[in-house]
C-alpha cells in the first residue's frame, strides 16, 4: 500500500499518456482514450449511497446473537453489518442496521497502554513519515490519539488510501450492555475492529462511539459484565488475547483495564458476576477482573513505574489473572456454550450433550454433570427470572430444564440442581419443513442444526444452520413449556443468493423484484423487505459418488409480463415455470454445461427466449400456441458465453463470450411448408482488447452498449457502427486500484434534473457496490456490505415531478440482501473551472516532443493501388513463367583487409568440369558484365581443379538436378497459390451476397480483366503441362467467369433499381434469407 501524493507536481508527465497507439488498420475499434477518474473529472453528483435495509443473517454461532429481553430486542450478523430487531406487542419488528466503514472516526478516542499486538509495517511507517512534514505544514491530521503506530494517519479518511483488504470486514460478534445503551460488535479481517455503538434513538449507526483495535485476524467473541462497566473481547485462536475494557458510563469513552494470553481453542464466553468464564476445546477457564484498590502497592508502583518511561498520561493495563476448571471424566469434552444463572453459578454444555453446572460460591469452581440430552448441544439460554432454560443443538432438537437452588447431595457428595424435561422425544419424526409450517424439519430432509436460541417475551428466537430466523410460541402442558407453533419467521434465503431481477408492473406477486438462490427457491420482495411469496424450482441431482457436484440453480428470469419464468441450472437444464401454478411447463436439456444467462423477448405476435451456457452454443426456443420447441442453435462462439440480450424488440441478438468478441445478429422469417421459421443471422462481430465479463444497455436508449471487460475498464459502444464511444477505468479516487465489474446496470436519462444517467455495477474484486457517472466516467460512490462474492444488483428508479429516487438491490454469496438508497446532491460551484481560466490567458506553446506521433498506415489494398497499372497502358502482359527465370544471383561475402589473422575456408565439395555451354547465359537474358578482381577486395581464389585428383564424373548431369529442383519449388508454389486463390474467391462471393454497398463500374471492368487474363495464363499453362484437357478446362472457366459476371450485373441493376424507386433502407432480399435460413437448417 503505497502513499498516493496529493500534489499534482508528482505523478510522472507521461502518466496518462499510452505506450503504443494502435493504427487505423487494427482490428480493434479505436476510442477517445482510456480515462481514470478523478477529482477534477468528477460529475456534478455527492456521495450518498445509504443502507436502508437488510434482508438475511450470516450468524454462525452462539456468539453471532444476543438478546435483550427487557428492550424486547435481539441482535444478529448480517455479511458486515449488525442488525437490531425491535418486537412490538403484535410480534411486528422494526429494524435498525450498524455498521461503520472503514475510515469512521469514533466518537471518543481510544487511549492504549502499549502498541497493539499487529507488528508494524514499514511501508505504512514510511508513508506515516512522508505524512508527518504534511502535518507541519497545517494539512490533514487529526487531534485525537489512538492506539495504532499510524494514528496521526489513520484519522485522516480523505487522505488515507484503503485497500482491497482493508475495506472487507465481516462482523462475526454481537453483544448487548445489560443496560441496554451500548452494542458491541467484533470484526473478522485485515485490522479487526471492536466498534461500540450508542443505542440511543437519535444516535447515529454509522458513527460509533469507540473503535477498539487491539486484535489481529479477528474476533472470537465479546461480552459485556452485568454491571456493564466492562466489555470483554477474546481474539481468534491465531490472535491470542482476551482484553478487558473498562467503560466510561457517562460519555461512552473506552480504555484497556487488563489483558492475557488465550491461546486454547475457545467456543464462547460469559460473565459469572465479577467473573469471566471462556469455554472451548477442554477449556474451562475462569478470569478474576480485579478493582485499581485490589491490586497490591508493590504491583501498583511497578505498573506506574514502567508505565511513566513510555507515555506518562496513561494509566497501567494489568494482567488478568485465570484458573482452568478441574475436568475430571470430562477431560476430552468440547464445550460450546454457557448460561449465566446468577453471580457464582452457570450453565455449561458439551458437544457430546452433557450438562454440566459450575459453581463459584467459594471460589472453588466446581464443575459437575447434572444430566444429559443424547444429543449434541450448540446453543443455552435462560429466561430472566432464571427459572428456566432451553438448550438446542444438533437436528434442530430443543430441550426444557427447571433451573432449582442447589442442595448438596450428602450420598454423591455432587449438586444436583437441574431437572431435564423433554419437549420432543429424539425418535419423534419432526414435522413440516415449509415456511407456513411448523419451524420444525420434516424426517425426509435432513433438518438444520440450532446454533442459537433466546427467550423474549413469553416466546422462543432460534437461528439455526440454514440462517432462518423464528419467533416460536410457548404453551405450559403438564408444567412445561413447550413451543406450539411458530409465530412469526424473518424472510430471508437460507442459502447463497445468486441474482436480483425487477418485476413488471403491475404483477400478479404485488412484488417490487424477487431474488434466487442456489438451491432452487425464489422469493418475491417489496422494497420495504416485505416477502409476497415464494416459487420453489425442482433441480435434478445426480450424485452416483463423492466426485459429483450438486445442481445449483444459476440464472432466473421473468417475462415481459411477468406470467412465466425461465431458470437454469449447473447441468444445463431449461425450466419454464408458469406463475400462476407455479410449476414446470417444459424441461429440455438445452445445454451440455453451466446454463450463464436467459433473455426473454415477449411481443404480441411471438414469444422468444434464448440461453447461453459455458459449452459455447447460444439456444433459441419459440413458443407457438403454447408449445415450446427449439428453433435454433448458433454455435458461432469459439469460448463460453457469458451474457444475452434482446434489442429492438427482439430484431436484434447480443451474446458476449470469453473468446473476446460480441456477436450481433439480426432477425429473419421465412415460410416453410405453411409454418413461420425465425432465425437469427450474425450481421457484425466486435472484436475486443479483453474477454467481457458483462454488457448492459439501457431501456430508453438501445442502441448504446456498455462493456465490462476483465481488464478492469468498462467500454460504451455505438451499436449502429459498431465503434468505441468512450472507455474509462474502473478504479477509485483516492488511489489507483481498478476493479473488474462482474454486474452492470445502466439507469435512465434525467429528465427532471440537469444530472447525467448512472451506471451501478458491483465487484466481487473487492466486494463493493459502486455508482458511476456514465458521461464522465467517474467514480460518485462506492460501500461495502457483502462478506463474501458480490453475484448480482438490480436499480429502480422512480420519477416524480421534483426529482428521480434510486434505489440499489445487491445479492450476496453471503446470504443476504441489501436495499440502498442512492440520493445524489448537485454540487454548486463557486469559482468557475481552472481549464476555462487557462484558456482565457495567453496561450501556452505546446512541446513537439510531447504531442501525439504522426502516422498513416496503408492497408493492403492501398499498397496494391500502387503497383497496379492504369487502364491507358493496356492490358497487362502476360508474365514469364517461374521456371525459366535464372537463379538468384549468389554475392559472395567479402573480407576486411584490416584483419590480421586469415579467415577460416570451408571445405568446399570440388566442382566437376563441365563444357562452356553448360554454364552460359540463357538466351532470355543478358550475360551480366563481371566485375574485376582486386587482391584488396576479394578474397584468394579457390585452388584450381587441375591439381586435384581427377574425380569421378557424376552418374546424373547438374544441369538435370537444377531443372528438376526447379520445376519441384515452382508446381509446390503454383499449388499453393492456386488454393489461395481458390480461397480468396470464394470469401469475396460471399461476401458480394452479403454487402449492402454498391460497386464502381471501374471496378467491375476491372475485375473482369483480371479474370480473363487469368484464364488465359491458366489454359497456356495446361497446354504446356498437358495434365488436364484444355477443352474442359476452358469449357469450366468460361462458365465460371460469365456466372461471376453475371452475378455482379444483376447485383448493380438490383441496386439501381431500388435506389431509384425509393430512398428507404433496403432490406434483405426474400430470396436471399431463403437461401440463408437454408443453408442454417443443413448446417
Amino acid at each position: 500500500m503505497a502513499f498516493t501524493p496529493s500534489n499534482n507536481r508528482a505523478h510522472p508527465a507521461n502518466a496518462g499518456l499510452g505506450l503504443k497507439l494502435t493504427p487505423s488498420n487494427s482490428p480493434y475499434y479505436r476510442a477517445s482514450g482510456t480515462r481514470s477518474p478523478s477529482k477534477a473529472a468528477r460529475a456534478s453528483y455527492e456521495a450518498e449511497l445509504s443502507l436502508k435495509h437488510i434482508i438475511g443473517t450470516t450468524t454462525n454461532s452462539t456468539s453471532g446473537f444476543d438478546c435483550l429481553p427487557t428492550l424486547r430486542c435481539f441482535s444478529y450478523t448480517a455479511g458486515a453489518a449488525a442488525v437490531v430487531v425491535k418486537l412490538d406487542d403484535k410480534l411486528q419488528v422494526t429494524q435498525r442496521f450498524f455498521r461503520a466503514r472503514p475510515t469512521a472516526t469514533p466518537v471518543n478516542p481510544t487511549i492504549s497502554s502499549f502498541p497493539p499486538s499487529t507488528p508494524p509495517n514499514i511501508s505504512l511507517e514510511s508513508r506515516s513519515r512522508a505524512f508527518a512534514s504534511l502535518k507541519d505544514a497545517g494539512v490533514g491530521g487529526s487531534p485525537l490519539v489512538t492506539a495504532s503506530p499510524l494514528g496521526d494517519w489513520g484519522d485522516s479518511p480523505s487522505t488515507k488510501t484503503w485497500t482491497a483488504r482493508e475495506r472487507i470486514k465481516a462482523a462475526t460478534c454481537v453483544s448487548f450492555s445489560p443496560d441496554g445503551r451500548y452494542l458491541a460488535v467484533g470484526e473478522t479481517g485485515y485490522n479487526p475492529r471492536v466498534l461500540i455503538f450508542s443505542m440511543a434513538k437519535d444516535a447515529s449507526s454509522d458513527i460509533p462511539l469507540a473503535i477498539l483495535t487491539e486484535h489481529t485476524f479477528g474476533i472470537k467473541c465479546v461480552a459485556f459484565s452485568p454491571d456493564s462497566r466492562y466489555l470483554a473481547s477474546l481474539g481468534c485462536m491465531n490472535d491470542g488475547f482476551l482484553y478487558i475494557w473498562a467503560i466510561n458510563t457517562k460519555n461512552g469513552s473506552v480504555r484497556l483495564h487488563s489483558s492475557n494470553k488465550c491461546t486454547s481453542n475457545v467456543r464462547h464466553i460469559a460473565w459469572m458476576g465479577r467473573s469471566l468464564v471462556s469455554v472451548g476445546t477442554r477449556h474451562v477457564k475462569v478470569w478474576r477482573v480485579e478493582d485499581l484498590g485490589t491490586i497490591s502497592p508493590s504491583k501498583q508502583k511497578l505498573f506506574d513505574s514502567l508505565v511513566q518511561t513510555t507515555s506518562p498520561n496513561l494509566t497501567a493495563p494489568r494482567t488478568l489473572p485465570g484458573r482452568n476448571c478441574l475436568l475430571g471424566v470430562l477431560v476430552e469434552a468440547i464445550f460450546t456454550c454457557i448460561a449465566r444463572i446468577s453471580d457464582d453459578k452457570a450453565i455449561v454444555c458439551s458437544e457430546k450433550g452433557d450438562i454440566c453446572l459450575l459453581d463459584d460460591s467459594d471460589g472453588a469452581q466446581r464443575l459437575n454433570k447434572v444430566a444429559h440430552t443424547g444429543f449434541g448441544i450448540n446453543c443455552v439460554a435462560v429466561d430472566p427470572d432464571c427459572k428456566h432454560a432451553w438448550v438446542g443443538g444438533k437436528n434442530g432438537s430443543i430441550r426444557y430444564a427447571t433451573l432449582r437452588y442447589p442442595k448438596l447431595n450428602p450420598m454423591l457428595k455432587s449438586y444436583r440442581a437441574i431437572i431435564l424435561r423433554d419437549i420432543m422425544s429424539p425418535k419423534t419424526p419432526p414435522g413440516s419443513p415449509s415456511r407456513s409450517g411448523s419451524p420444525l424439519p420434516s424426517a425426509g430432509r435432513k433438518p438444520a442444526h440450532l446454533v442459537a436460541i433466546a427467550g423474549i417475551a413469553g416466546h422462543i428466537l432460534t437461528v439455526d444452520s440454514s440462517h432462518s430466523i423464528k419467533v416460536l410460541n410457548l404453551e405450559t402442558t403438564g408444567g412445561v413449556l413447550a413451543p406450539k407453533s411458530k409465530a412469526q419467521e424473518l424472510p430471508a434465503h437460507r442459502d447463497a443468493v445468486m441474482g436480483v431481477k425487477l418485476l413488471p408492473q403491475p404483477n400478479s406477486f404485488d412484488a417490487t423484484f424477487f431474488t434466487w438462490s442456489v438451491g432452487g427457491a425464489v422469493l418475491f420482495w417489496k422494497l420495504d423487505g416485505t416477502s409476497m411469496g415464494e416459487m420453489g424450482i425442482e433441480l435434478d441431482q445426480l450424485l452416483t459418488n463423492d466426485e459429483e457436484v450438486p445442481n445449483e440453480l444459476k440464472v432466473v428470469q421473468a417475462s415481459q409480463r411477468a406470467d412465466f419464468f425461465v431458470s437454469g441450472d449447473k447441468y444445463g437444464v431449461l425450466r419454464i415455470i408458469d406463475s400462476v401454478t407455479r410449476k414446470s411447463t417444459f424441461d429440455v436439456k438445452a445445454h451440455g454445461g453451466e446454463v450463464m444467462d436467459i433473455a426473454i423477448q415477449q411481443n404480441e405476435d411471438m414469444t422468444l427466449a434464448a440461453s447461453c451456457a459455458r459449452d459455447r452454443t447460444v439456444q433459441l426456443f419459440r413458443k407457438v400456441e403454447n408449445t415450446w420447441s427449439l428453433s435454433q442453435t448458433m454455435d458461432d462462439h469459439t469460448s463460453s458465453i457469458s451474457r444475452l440480450l434482446f434489442l429492438d424488440k427482439g430484431e436484434k441478438l447480443l451474446s458476449c463470450s470469453s473468446d473476446r468478441t460480441i456477436i450481433i445478429r439480426d432477425f429473419a422469417s421465412k415460410e416453410f411448408r405453411g409454418e413461420k421459421v425465425v432465425a437469427y443471422l450474425p450481421i457484425r462481430t466486435l472484436t475486443l482488447k479483453a474477454a467481457p465479463v458483462h454488457m448492459t444497455t439501457a431501456s430508453d436508449q438501445p442502441g448504446t452498449l456498455v462493456v465490462s471487460t476483465i481488464d478492469r475498464h468498462i467500454s460504451t459502444f455505438d451499436l449502429a457502427s459498431g465503434r468505441s464511444v468512450q472507455v474509462f477505468r474502473a478504479s477509485d479516487l483516492e488511489s489507483n486500484d481498478a476493479v473488474v465489474m462482474d454486474a452492470l446496470v445502466m439507469g435512465k436519462e434525467r429528465t427532471t434534473s440537469n444530472k447525467s444517467r448512472v451506471l451501478a455495477g458491483v465487484s466481487t474484486t473487492d466486494k463493493s457496490i459502486r455508482v458511476y457517472d456514465h458521461i464522465g466516467g467517474c467514480l460518485i460512490d462506492r460501500e461495502w456490505g457483502h462478506t463474501e462474492g458480490v453475484s448480482d444488483v438490480a436499480l429502480l428508479e422512480t420519477e416524480s415531478e421534483s426529482d428521480t429516487s434510486t434505489t440499489l438491490i445487491s445479492t450476496g454469496s453471503d446470504g443476504t440482501i441489501m436495499i440502498w438508497d442512492f440520493a445524489p446532491k448537485t454540487l454548486q460551484q463557486d469559482s468557475p473551472e481552472p481549464a476555462e481560466v487557462l484558456v482565457e490567458q495567453s496561450p501556452v506553446k505546446e512541446v513537439t516532443a510531447m504531442k501525439t506521433p504522426l502516422r498513416r498506415v496503408l492497408s493492403r489494398s492501398e499498397l496494391a493501388e500502387f503497383q497496379r497499372p492504369s487502364e491507358s497502358e493496356g492490358p497487362t502482359p502476360v508474365s514469364t513463367p517461374a521456371g525459366n527465370r535464372s537463379p538468384p544471383r549468389v554475392l559472395r561475402k567479402k573480407t576486411s583487409k584490416y584483419s590480421l589473422a586469415q579467415s577460416p575456408k570451408l571445405g568446399i565439395p570440388p566442382v566437376p568440369n563441365l563444357p562452356n555451354s553448360a554454364i552460359s547465359p540463357t538466351p532470355t537474358q543478358p550475360e551480366l558484365p563481371r566485375r574485376k578482381n582486386s587482391s584488396r577486395d576479394c578474397s584468394s581464389s579457390p585452388p584450381s581443379p587441375k591439381s586435384n585428383p581427377p574425380q569421378r564424373r557424376p552418374s546424373f548431369d547438374a544441369r538435370s538436378r537444377t531443372k528438376s529442383a526447379s520445376n519441384v519449388n515452382e508446381l509446390s508454389g503454383l499449388n499453393m497459390a492456386s488454393e489461395q486463390l481458390c480461397k480468396s474467391l470464394r470469401a469475396y462471393r460471399k461476401k458480394l451476397g452479403a454487402s449492402y454497398d454498391t460497386l464502381k463500374a471501374e471496378n467491375v471492368r476491372e475485375i473482369e480483366r483480371e479474370l480473363g487474363l487469368t484464364a488465359k495464363a491458366l489454359g497456356e499453362k495446361a497446354v504446356r503441362t498437358k495434365g488436364i484437357n484444355e477443352g474442359v478446362l476452358t469449357k469450366l472457366l468460361d462458365q465460371y467467369s460469365e456466372r461471376l459476371v453475371e452475378m455482379i450485373d444483376e447485383k448493380i441493376a438490383r441496386r439501381a433499381a431500388k435506389k431509384a424507386s425509393s430512398d428507404k433502407p433496403i432490406e434483405l432480399s426474400q430470396d436471399r434469407k431463403e437461401r440463408s435460413l437454408d443453408s442454417v437448417g443443413e448446417g
